[in-house]
């Protein structure tokens, strides 16, 4: 089994950093644009643990472009008797690009939890 996804785009809000634990967790809003309709975006859901949640809460902010890479996970629950699911990216790297044009372009890899399964509410 194959799983691998790899976006660039822009954020679409602040990160949203959370502490779980002893681990840090960010989550983002990446807007990547669609490539038949230009003027139309997708909005992907990335989710980053530990060193790399601290360094993109640090750094990153709404309208910085990123490259992510990472494996899609889907969260399942459900609530008031209707099932509800969520496809997103568990970041295992992000790049930030797009920065100050004497800055180098920055790669941080992502740490997971022990588990890697926690369902974070945001």
């Amino acid at each position: 089994m194959f799983n691998k996804s790899i976006i660039m785009g822009n954020l679409a809000r602040d990160p949203e950093n959370k502490k779980v634990g002893d681990n840090q967790v960010t989550r983002l809003t990446v807007a990547v644009n669609d490539v038949v309709k230009k003027d139309k975006a997708h909005y992907i859901d990335v989710e980053t643990w530990n060193k790399t949640a601290e360094n993109c809460a640090k750094y990153l902010a709404k309208g910085r472009q990123v490259l992510v890479e990472g494996r899609l996970f889907q969260d399942i629950w459900e609530k008031d008797g209707k099932k509800n699911s969520k496809i997103y990216i568990k970041a295992d790297n992000v790049q930030f690009l797009g920065g100050k044009k004497d800055a180098a372009t920055e790669t941080v890899a992502a740490g997971a939890p022990s588990n890697g399964d926690e369902e974070i509410p945001f």
